[in-house]
């Protein structure tokens, strides 16, 4: 596959080692020789030589490999397909950017190229749909010849989906610290425009103890910028809290996960950037001790380490992570923010292998290797809390969650609805507070009944009530509940906020939205865990909701208006 990369990094490399110094010049001095390139300048040509020649000869390599080890792709060149530049925001006087550092030699550097490599990419991945919606990544980081088309098989999977902020979890590859360092910026820049930060959250971020910013870490890192032209790529519109991690142990790590929790909600992806095994001699890394292996068991040696690693991630086995490297030596450079990522993800997230790769079987050369893995993991983030919503204790929460099983198991018995008092609850200000609020109950996983109102037009805790009765008894799509099913039964309540007119459905985010779609006389709604619990992209999404209103499929597409609203959910197997 010919990479525009390679000539531009050769022009890079020899001027700094070749290029003669003027007194009133200033050079930048080489930050990677000797590690990332060769020191010696006769030494580098001649590697840059032999890369530009089998960056000839070498045809790509897709990597779908779901459950294994990809395989070599058809010795065809793929067509390239173009994508739309995404629009550099445009400046403002305070404005802080990151420049990019990357563009040119990890990825191409001009937009027209960048976006035609990204779209090329995407268009050999495959793999089929995943089953439920995506809420993590982990993907690779090395310049996009060697895992582009690895990290495409997971960038994929977001296409038409929609997210308020992804969390950027790197490593920190040129300065070292304890816990986590946070950018001072406003924007990360690549070709592709400007990327925003969320930069409430990362202040209130850097308010925490392991959370801080290191100046020096962020200059030239390569595993958080690498992902972003992805990122502009497949979901347009997103703000990005980009986070280094660097020292820390199993403690640290969940102490780092812990304060996150508190701030991703349904409607964020999160991505641990992370290459794996790094062997060879200019790694340092021959192999796990007393088992260590030369070229030709290589490929095989290799393929049980990533095995090995992804078991341990797959099942989301933080201390069997830890002890994967303690008795490997296994080099994962990102080895931190992935265990960030499994002491963050919720019990009941789906893991999924995408596609795995090597350097090694990219260039032929088994003198040294990289491993390269992309994984996704689908279902949704808590719904702690909302934007705009008075805020409900974990006590409310739980009383909430009593009162409406209480409720419905005494009406289905009895038909009387019992009182807070009978329940053993403490009313609070809050639950007096006007809400909107839906109550859905389950039969083994299946929806048994959902009603609510969305306007809050009623105190909390009589809507609580009166929406338990409405869902065991006069859901119409059901029979009513009887005695004999309550010991199936699981209850979920849903506190809303007021709905708000948005004027683009594009603006509309999965899982952080509830949707109303209005059209003449036709409504219809959606809460915000409906989409993501289906895997629905947002114009399927929009597609079954104008179904449920008595329109077309296409019925949302024209003179159809939109209100959306956000949700606390709580249920009783949490």
């Amino acid at each position: 596959m010919r990479n525009l990369a390679w000539p531009a990094l050769m022009v890079i490399c020899i001027s700094f080692h070749s290029c003669s110094k003027k007194p009133d010049e200033k050079v930048r001095e080489p930050a990677v020789s000797g590690s990332f390139y060769p020191e010696q300048a006769d030494v580098l040509e001649r590697k840059v030589d032999e890369m530009l020649t089998r960056a000839r000869e070498t045809q790509p390599r897709p990597t779908p490999v779901p459950g294994g080890t990809a395989k070599p792709a058809a010795a065809s060149e793929p067509k390239t397909v173009q994508g739309a530049p995404a629009k550099a925001a445009p400046a403002v006087a305070n404005d802080k950017v990151r420049p990019a550092a990357l563009a040119g030699s990890w990825y191409d550097g001009e937009a027209e190229a960048l976006a035609g490599r990204v779209g090329s990419f995407l268009g050999l991945a495959g793999g089929g749909k995943l089953g439920g919606y995506p809420m993590a990544l982990i993907v690779p980081h090395a310049g996009y010849r060697f895992s582009g088309q690895t990290a495409a098989h997971a960038y994929l999977h977001l296409k038409g989906r929609t997210y308020a902020r992804v969390f950027l979890l790197g490593p920190s590859h040129r300065a070292a610290f304890r816990g986590v360092s946070l950018p001072r910026a406003t924007h990360y820049q690549t070709p592709l425009g400007k990327v925003p930060l969320d930069t409430g959250t990362v202040a209130a971020l850097e308010k925490e103890e392991l959370f801080q910013y290191h100046p020096s870490a962020h200059a030239q890192e390569h595993s958080l910028e690498i992902q972003l032209p992805f990122l502009q790529q497949v979901l347009g519109d997103f703000q990005l809290v980009p986070m280094l991690v660097s020292r820390a142990g199993p403690e640290e790590v969940k102490a780092v996960a812990g304060v996150l929790k508190r701030f991703v909600r349904p409607g964020d992806l999160v991505i641990a950037s992370s290459d794996f095994t790094h062997w060879g001699g200019r790694f340092s890394y021959q192999g796990p001790p007393g088992a260590t292996f030369g070229a030709a068991e290589a490929p095989r040696q290799l393929e049980e380490l990533l095995r090995a690693a992804w078991e341990e991630i797959r099942a989301r086995d933080l201390d069997g992570f830890f002890e994967h490297k303690r008795r490997t030596g296994d080099t994962i450079c990102g080895f931190l923010p992935i265990a960030v990522l499994l002491a963050l993800l919720p019990s009941e997230a789906a893991p999924h292998l995408l596609a795995t790769d090597t350097s090694g079987y990219l260039t032929g050369q088994w003198d040294s290797s990289v491993s390269y893995l992309s994984a996704a993991f689908t279902g949704l983030w808590p719904y702690n809390a909302v934007d705009g919503a008075g805020a409900l204790t974990e006590g409310e929460k739980a009383d909430l969650l009593k009162f409406a099983r209480a409720t419905v198991d005494s009406y289905v018995r009895t038909q009387e609805r019992p009182s807070a008092e009978e329940v053993g609850i403490k009313v609070t200000e809050r639950m007096e507070e006007n809400s909107g609020v839906f109550v859905t109950l389950k039969k083994r996983g299946q929806l048994r009944g959902c009603i609510g109102t969305i306007p809050p037009v009623k105190p909390l805790l009589q809507a609580v009530s009166d929406n338990a009765v409405n869902a065991a008894h006069f859901d119409r799509r059901f029979r009513k509940v009887v005695e004999s099913e309550l010991g199936e039964l699981t209850v979920e309540v849903s506190v809303l906020t007021p709905p708000a007119p948005i004027d683009d459905w594009r603006k509309i985010i999965l899982g952080k939205h509830g949707i109303l779609l209005g059209k003449g006389r036709s409504r219809a709604v959606y809460l915000p865990q409906v989409a993501p619990e289906q895997g629905w992209t947002l114009e399927e999404t929009l597609t079954h909701l104008a179904k449920k209103a008595g329109l077309g499929q296409s019925g949302w597409r024209d003179g159809a208006s939109f209100e959306v609203f956000e949700a606390i959910v709580f249920h009783e197997n949490e």
